[in-house]
């Protein structure tokens, strides 16, 4: 028989970016507006480790209930210009709700056209706080993840125990699908969990993850953030793609005779250095969102989501097309370089023949 669910919570959250900056100290006035809560650190974590720029929460009302009870929406806004749409629905006991019913609500929830309301309240939270954005635009990308947490449940189990006996289950949930899975799609689906204690459990999946564990806030807001992550290096790396591929039409093919102080590559030289140093900023402010180094619970928690969600490979990506900014600068320089040289040489020569014809008629 499948444990109950007592207590707990389905989370879906859509990740945009929606500007280069928000200053958040100018949410504050906002009367919906709360900073987020800093880590708990229920479980062993050094004080240093904290947002370094807490995000702030606003609330968005009330949507359609998944169970028998409304769900909440909520914007966690980060400053450097990304926001996180969040849809809560609490489950309780009164939902009479088991573990084996959890697959085929994962199926429903992951089938409902929530990303269309999630961007219509992205487009209404950017008309709110204009004023605090800095060149404000809803990009075309979002990223989707979906989170099913378990407070409590009965009877209470040992989370090993718990995920031998429910390990098909679990792997629908994450997998968003009402059939079993195959014994390898099974292995696959939950391959990255960790634990702290022996009733606590976190699997993580690359569109979904499970919590069990009283105290989940600090694991549910490193998954959250994870995803927005995600979507920044998505953001940039389609940024990247898209003006590289404009350079190549913007750069003169044919411009080999100009004068010393005439640059025709002015604009695009310009255009490179102002690309990479916004992407280079934006990645390390994502980065320096929050610090979680070494083996602490919640770094074991973030590397298991950032390998699962490929981050690394995407971070790769990133560095590059970087590269061939960079590259691409580079040969600009040594082009104008070579011609300026050129160009003064045949002035010198030009200087050296006036002389000469000048010292010949005198």
């Amino acid at each position: 028989m499948s444990p109950r669910i007592l207590k707990g919570q389905v989370l879906a959250l859509f990740a945009f970016d929606i500007g280069f900056h928000i200053s958040l100290n100018e949410l504050d006035a906002l009367p919906a507006t709360s900073t987020l809560q800093p880590l708990t650190r229920r479980k062993p974590t050094p004080s240093y480790l904290q947002y370094s720029a807490p995000p702030r929460l606003l609330a968005l009302g009330e949507t359609e209930g998944l169970l028998s009870a409304p769900g909440r929406i909520q914007a966690t806004i980060f400053d450097f210009g990304a926001i996180s749409i969040s849809y809560r629905w609490r489950l309780s006991g009164e939902d009479n709700l088991d573990w084996s019913a959890l697959p085929e609500l994962s199926y429903d929830l992951y089938r409902c056209s929530i990303e269309l309301d999630a961007r219509r309240q992205a487009r209404q939270l950017i008309e709110q706080i204009r004023d605090a954005i800095v060149r404000p635009e809803l990009s075309d990308l979002v990223e989707d993840y979906f989170l099913f947490i378990c407070e409590e449940m009965k009877p209470t189990v040992r989370m090993e125990e718990f995920f031998r006996e429910n390990r098909s289950d679990l792997a629908q949930i994450l997998r968003f699908e009402k059939q079993p899975l195959s014994i390898e799609q099974q292995s696959e689906a939950v391959s990255h969990r960790l634990s702290y204690y022996e009733h606590d459990l976190v699997v993580v999946d690359w569109n979904s993850a499970i919590i069990c564990d009283r105290d989940y806030d600090d694991a549910a807001s490193v998954l959250e953030l994870i995803n927005v992550e995600l979507l920044e290096a998505r953001y940039i790396d389609a940024q990247l793609d898209r003006r590289v591929r404009e350079f190549q039409t913007l750069v003169p093919r044919r411009a080999r005779w100009f004068l010393p102080l005439i640059n025709p590559y002015r604009p695009v030289i310009e255009e490179l250095v102002q690309l990479r140093l916004e992407s280079l900023m934006l990645s390390e402010r994502v980065d320096n969102a929050l610090k979680l180094i070494g083996d602490l619970y919640l770094a074991r928690v973030h590397a298991a989501a950032s390998a699962r969600l490929y981050l690394p490979t995407w971070q790769a990506a990133i560095a590059g097309k970087l590269e061939i900014v960079e590259d691409l600068y580079q040969v600009l320089i040594d082009r104008v370089r070579t011609a300026q040289s050129h160009a003064l040489e045949l002035v010198v020569i030009a200087l050296i023949l006036v002389e000469i014809i000048m010292a010949f008629f005198h």
